[in-house]
């Protein structure tokens, strides 16, 4: 239904708790003052209702003498309205709602209407375990659907099919609503989506050539999602010539509608067609209007798409390392839709090569510096790379441990070579400039632009729980627990392997002394943890494993 009552409408848009007398006061005088249809009066129960549910307040309306089928055809529309106005945090509180309290009590028909609302509200909000509950509560329902309802019913199994992984052919739901369409417009909507399930599938060829069968049509939101679908098959197919036509046509139909339903979506598509071409001011133009949107209009799928494009500008401007970090975010925001999957793994792929270069660029010259320091940072990787994945660290906090790590000493390249490989003891001034390789590396990282957490490690890697250490006297919980994994892994392999200065020990021994010494290094728990681990870990690597250890660590953070 498309609502027409203005005040109907003004009111929907204030559900908040700002206010609730005045709420309540408005919902009661448009219900006396106004002329309603049985549309706008169900509209007026269902704000009764939801609003009383949400914010525990009393209804406004009798609930005793309330008509329940045309309280499930407000909810349905007022779910509804707010998803066609971006709202759609709210709409999928509504439908929440009404399957939560009242699907149960209606008849059969409107239970399946209010659970498919439910379904595609959950849907967008990204929460994939409630939409796949109610995805197969739904296939269980297929002979109950009504037949007005049958269309909706299968091209919105269809279109979580494609993306969920449900294990159906979402092309077997699509082929129903086809026949089920009953104008050129709706048939032009499930062709649409079957094109977008190609995509997914890397048919882009295939995809391609069912897109130039259809026609576009003068329903705004479906003319814009024919070209976003068109612009991000030609961006993967890489022509750019082609891309610029539908991208100045998309473009064009923002200029003429300045709102629509997946407007954001074209923000997304049109700065990754920027960034392709090299234009990367009006790339970040389109990634600034995304990061303007309200919060409440941000679904994961495009706080992940958000973060995508922003790390492919990133990559455009050499920050490899933050835009494998904003990657590494956007993959498990994303996880769940498979239509985002070709060009996210393409950016990474690409991404891998530049950070693999970097980083052997990185060990080349610690080991023409020190030939120890380089094999140490890749044991040291290794050991937390290894640790942290069996403590589950969250995915950002592994990305960020593994490079912390690799990076950990790399301020040595400005401490002189005879310093680092000096047989006897330093002297304080020499001792002093050593402690200054932390400092040295943070601010070649800051320099670069590397995020706070990597930088954080490298510089603190040698402070102590007890504040005994250096450059900063942090200790306790001051030293974040990413630190403490890079401190103790350090300590461990430095004890264990040969120095000019000393003769390595075993790893038992290197063991017996964390146990006695280690808890003025990390914490207790911590410390227990990675003692258990040492004594079942053999850790060992040549400079040559770079890159296959690279491409392993990667590939486990995209997995």
């Amino acid at each position: 239904m498309d609502l027409k009552n203005s005040r109907i409408c003004g009111l929907a848009l204030r559900f908040n708790y700002d206010n609730p007398e005045d709420f309540r006061s408005e919902l009661r005088s448009i219900y006396e003052q106004e002329d309603l249809s049985r549309e706008e009066i169900g509209m007026l129960l269902a704000l009764d209702f939801a609003y009383s549910s949400t914010f525990d307040e009393a209804r406004e309306f009798d609930s005793s003498g309330t008509d329940l089928k045309l309280l499930a055809e407000g909810v349905y529309s007022l779910s509804y309205f707010y998803a066609r106005n971006s709202e759609d945090k709210i709409a999928y509180l509504v439908s929440k709602l009404a399957v939560d309290h009242i699907a149960r009590e209606c008849e059969r028909e409107q239970e399946i209407n209010l659970k498919i609302l439910h379904m595609m509200t959950s849907f967008e909000m990204g929460f994939g375990e409630e939409t796949l509950l109610l995805f197969e509560e739904l296939m269980k329902l297929e002979k109950y659907v009504p037949v007005q309802k049958r269309f909706e019913y299968y091209n919105d199994l269809g279109l979580v099919s494609t993306q969920l992984r449900t294990g159906g052919n979402p092309l077997r739901f699509y082929e129903k609503a086809k026949e089920l369409a009953g104008s050129p417009v709706r048939a032009l909507m499930v062709q649409l989506n079957m094109i977008d399930y190609l995509y997914s599938k890397n048919m882009f060829k295939e995809a391609l050539k069912l897109l130039d069968k259809t026609e576009s049509c003068n329903v705004v939101s479906i003319n814009g999602y024919r070209l976003m679908i068109n612009l991000k098959i030609l961006l993967q197919m890489s022509s750019l010539a082609r891309a610029t036509a539908v991208a100045d046509q998309l473009e064009s139909l923002i200029r003429s509608h300045g709102e629509w339903t997946d407007i954001a979506v074209s923000y997304i598509f049109l700065g990754h067609f920027y960034v392709k071409i090299g234009n990367i001011s009006k790339a970040q133009n389109y990634l600034n209007l995304l990061k303007s949107l309200p919060d409440e209009s941000l679904t994961n799928y495009i706080r992940g798409e958000t973060l995508i494009l922003e790390a492919s500008i990133m990559q455009a401007k050499g920050e490899h390392f933050r835009a494998l970090e904003n990657s590494v975010g956007a993959f498990e925001t994303l996880t769940l839709y498979s239509t985002t999957s070709p060009h996210l793994k393409d950016f990474v792929n690409n991404l891998f090569g530049s950070i693999s270069a970097v980083f052997t660029q990185l060990i080349r010259e610690l080991r023409l510096k020190d030939s120890y320091t380089a094999l140490h940072t890749l044991r040291v990787l290794k050991i937390c790379y290894e640790f942290g994945k069996e403590l589950e660290l969250e995915k950002i906090d592994l990305f960020n441990l593994s490079i912390g790590a690799m990076l950990h000493d790399y301020g040595k390249v400005d401490i002189p070579f005879d310093l680092l490989n000096k047989p006897s003891k330093l002297t304080e001034e020499e001792f002093t400039e050593i402690m200054n390789h932390p400092v040295y590396g943070e601010r070649y990282l800051r320099d670069l632009n590397f995020p706070i957490a990597i930088r954080d490690i490298v510089r603190h890697h040698h402070e102590r729980i007890d504040g005994k250490g250096y450059p900063d006297g942090l200790k306790g919980d001051e030293i974040h627990k990413l630190v403490q994994i890079v401190a103790v892994a350090d300590v461990f392999d430095a004890l264990t392997t040969d120095r000019p200065y000393r003769k390595a020990i075993t790893k038992e021994k290197a063991l017996e002394y964390l146990e006695e010494k280690g808890d003025q290094l990390i914490s207790k728990g911590l410390l227990s943890r990675f003692i258990r681990f040492a004594q079942h870990k053999e850790i060992s690597i040549q400079e040559k494993e770079i890159t296959v250890l690279w491409r392993s660590i990667i590939s486990e953070l995209f997995k």
